[in-house]
């Protein structure tokens, strides 16, 4: 009867971490495309983003990246992570940087990410406000974060996801922005 005890208890307490890191850490993923490009649309070049609540507060800002387009949010004061991630293969010391920004940015965006309603998107000559948009959240594998194998498992996170479709050569949002 102990033995049983013990196991829930330890199944409680696995579980229960599991749960809280999810609830406490989180990933953003945004996709902003300029429908106006055709077949399939194309990522924006050095587009300026801020996020915003339902109110019209500013959450936070972003931009997107030179090299690969992928919109990147700036922390207040780790900025968006970019030159850490670069490094990261490079050493263990620039691994564990790596680590330390992803850390800072998982456990702030989590407090707020929920909460995006809107978007200002400024890129070329395009400057458009107050976009709608939905985020989506999902938090639906926190259970098995203590599963060891490489396709499942791992610390768990919260994910939200927005998406952001604009019309670049008519400076305007464009059907198709969700969460």
């Amino acid at each position: 009867m102990r033995t049983l005890f013990a196991l829930v208890i330890i199944a409680g307490l696995i579980l229960g971490y599991g749960y809280y890191h999810a609830a406490t850490h989180g990933w953003l993923h945004i996709t902003l495309l300029d429908t106006s490009v055709k077949p399939y649309g194309g990522n924006i070049r050095d587009a300026e983003l801020r996020l915003l609540d339902g109110d019209g507060k500013l959450l936070a800002n972003a931009r997107t990246d030179q090299k690969f387009r992928v919109v990147r949010l700036i922390h207040p004061e780790a900025g968006d992570c970019s030159a850490a991630e670069q490094n990261a293969p490079t050493s263990p010391e620039a691994r564990d940087q790596w680590q330390k920004c992803f850390q800072t940015l998982s456990t702030w965006l989590v407090d707020w990410a929920g909460r995006i309603r809107s978007t200002d998107v400024k890129f070329a000559n395009c400057d458009l406000k107050a976009i709608p948009v939905i985020v989506h959240e999902s938090r639906e594998d926190w259970w098995l974060w203590w599963v060891p194998l490489p396709h499942i498992g791992g610390k768990p996170l919260t994910y939200f996801s927005v998406s952001i479709n604009v019309d670049g050569e008519n400076c305007g949002a464009a059907a198709g922005t969700t969460g």
